[in-house]
């Protein structure tokens, strides 16, 4: 059954998705949402879809799931195969640092470059004002941080979770691809490991499928 994912190809958090299940080889119809016309936020989307009116929903069958992660991580439990690379670990101590790893993407990655894009790009789209200096000039100190830890991590092993790609590894690429946006790709690109790294994760043919082409500063 194909399964229906409910987003926009320049939403982030869909394009998290749609790599994962281009990962598992698994077909999927595109259910596009205009996020200009504010289509997330209608009482049926929010009803049947997204009770926060966020992107993307996945319908599995009579399976209803929101959030991206989630999404993600259901998709590999249920569908990865053994030689797929993208099975989720077993052993505590795999399981803690893959958690631990997810934390960092989610809590510091994530959460820094998104306040970033939305200060430097989408607040002034959105009419909601000039940039905050001051928040740009703190999240851009942690976003900094987050690439030095990496950085020292990399040079130790391949991935982020260990030797090995998982889930974590490309919940990063929708934001990474998107940083010369933000000006800032030469803070990968200068750090010598982060940006072997992320030269190895672009080009995984899964995300070649995702990418959409850079716009102009």
């Amino acid at each position: 059954m194909t399964k229906r994912l409910h987003g926009s190809k320049l939403s982030t958090c869909t394009q998290r998705v749609m790599l994962v299940l281009n990962e598992l080889g698994l077909p999927y119809e595109l259910v596009s949402i205009d996020m200009g016309k504010a289509e997330h936020k209608t009482p049926k989307f929010v009803r049947e879809m997204h009770p926060f009116g966020k992107l993307p929903a996945l319908e599995d069958g009579s399976l209803h799931l929101f959030e991206s992660r989630a999404i993600c991580k259901y998709l590999v439990a249920k569908y990865a195969s053994p030689d797929s690379g993208m099975s989720l670990p077993e052993l505590p101590e795999d399981i803690a640092m893959y958690e631990q790893a997810a934390s960092v993407e989610y809590s510091y990655f994530d959460t820094s470059v998104f306040k970033l894009a939305y200060e430097k790009k989408f607040k002034e789209f959105f009419g909601r004002g000039e940039a905050d200096s001051t928040v740009v000039e703190t999240m851009e100190a942690e976003f900094r941080g987050v690439l030095d830890y990496y950085e020292e991590l990399l040079s130790r092993q391949t991935y982020v979770t260990g030797d090995e790609v998982s889930l974590v590894d490309l919940y990063h690429l929708p934001w990474l691809h998107f940083l010369p946006q933000l000006s800032m790709e030469a803070e990968v690109s200068s750090r010598r490991y982060v940006a072997a790294w992320y030269q190895r994760m672009q080009q995984r043919p899964a995300w070649q499928k995702v990418a959409y082409p850079r716009l102009s500063n």
